[in-house]
């Protein structure tokens, strides 16, 4: 029994990476530098982001999804490279498993050839280089050779684990590419177009301490490249007094390994004050079966100070399939302060050359001077 137990937990951590997603990496409309390294420096400010996401909290044995992340972004305009920083941190099952990782986060802006009087374009390349460590908390198991027919647990077991419990520290580099475009520029009714594409674990490192083995076995087995492709669009539906109403559909895909992945849903905003948004999610051709759900969002930014905002979020998903009445919803809260300048451009003696007011006729997006980087207009005043 005590063999079959062991073998077990081994199948099942040495597969875990193949037959899932990276942990915490949900809801693209919240998280995108997550999801493409590119879109860093997307809003036009320095943010600072607080994500916290409880998943399959129906398990009474403690065997829920927590996830916690720290995101750190930069618009820097008085260079074609934006900046960013991460750290994830995501616990799950009854025995504790973390995944813990932290990284740089980089997007350097390439003026592309086809800008015209009525259109303006963003090309962007970007760079994760992140590192992550996993780890398992085995006391929190039980053993076959720690029970007693009729006591249960009482005996100590004579499993030892190995590597103390914890993976290589593994390399997880990303590269992405975005396509931004803002078309009929003259009209406040201009319209946005956003698409790319990024790929996760494009490096392999099979030796030495550090390699891209996520195995807290010592096994060498690789955490399998991500795809992520994404295209989205906002479009202002109704203008009124220097107010405006806009819906922002969204289409992301991802593949990892055995599953695909694909979310499509829509934002309906005003201003850049305040949203809600609906999405689907499902992993069509997934062997294993699965769990489509739905989400809700609602966000909401408001000033807190000259040249400050702070913005809230929250997403609720439910399933409605697969797995419905077993793992219940998901919540996510995320909160996000915002600040019009650029430290590290002041740092180098900049000064901040981007306006961080309504003097752009298009509303929902504004382009930094003598650069041309096309951000997120969140400083758009009515």
């Amino acid at each position: 029994m005590k063999i079959i137990l062991i073998t077990f937990l081994i199948i099942f951590l040495s597969n875990f990476s193949g037959i899932s997603q990276d942990p915490s990496y949900q809801n693209f409309i919240q998280n995108r530098f997550l999801f493409n390294p590119a879109l860093t420096g997307s809003n036009g400010a320095q943010s600072w982001k607080l994500r916290s996401k409880l998943q399959w909290n129906n398990d009474d044995g403690g065997g829920g999804y927590k996830t916690l992340s720290l995101l750190f972004e930069e618009t820097m305009p008085c260079s074609i490279v934006d900046v960013g920083l991460k750290m994830n941190y995501n616990e799950e099952g009854a025995g504790l498993y973390r995944t813990m990782e932290a990284g740089m986060l980089a997007s350097a802006f390439i003026t592309p050839p086809f800008n015209t009087l009525f259109s303006d374009h963003n090309i962007k390349v970007g760079l994760d280089f992140s590192w992550g460590l996993n780890t398992i908390d085995f006391s929190r198991l039980i053993w076959s050779d720690q029970l007693d027919p009729k006591y249960g647990v009482r005996f100590p077991t004579s499993f030892v684990p190995p590597n103390d419990g914890q993976s290589s520290v593994y390399f997880n580099p990303g590269l992405g590419l975005s396509w931004r475009a803002v078309w009929n520029k003259k009209s406040p009714k201009a319209w946005m177009t956003n698409m790319g594409f990024a790929i996760y674990r494009f490096i392999s490192v099979q030796d030495g301490e550090v390699n891209q083995s996520v195995s807290v076995l010592g096994l060498k087995n690789t955490n399998p490249y991500r795809l992520t492709g994404f295209f989205e669009s906002e479009w202002v539906m109704l203008f009124f007094n220097s107010k405006f109403i806009s819906l922002r559909p969204s289409l992301l895909y991802q593949k990892q390994g055995n599953i695909n992945y694909i979310e499509a849903g829509v934002r309906a905003g005003y201003l850049r004050d305040a949203g809600i948004g609906v999405y689907y999610h499902t992993a069509p051709g997934n062997d294993f079966g699965q769990t489509p759900w739905i989400s809700l969002s609602t966000d909401f930014m408001v000033p807190v100070g000259k040249g400050k905002k702070m913005e809230l979020s929250f997403t609720f998903s439910e399933n409605v399939g697969g797995l419905q009445n077993f793992s219940g919803p998901q919540f996510e809260i995320g909160i996000s302060y915002h600040l019009a300048k650029s430290s590290v451009c002041n740092l180098l003696g900049f000064k901040d050359d981007v306006p961080y007011d309504n003097s752009y006729k298009c509303p929902i997006m504004a382009i930094t001077p003598g650069k041309r980087k096309i951000y997120e207009n969140i400083w758009y005043k009515n």
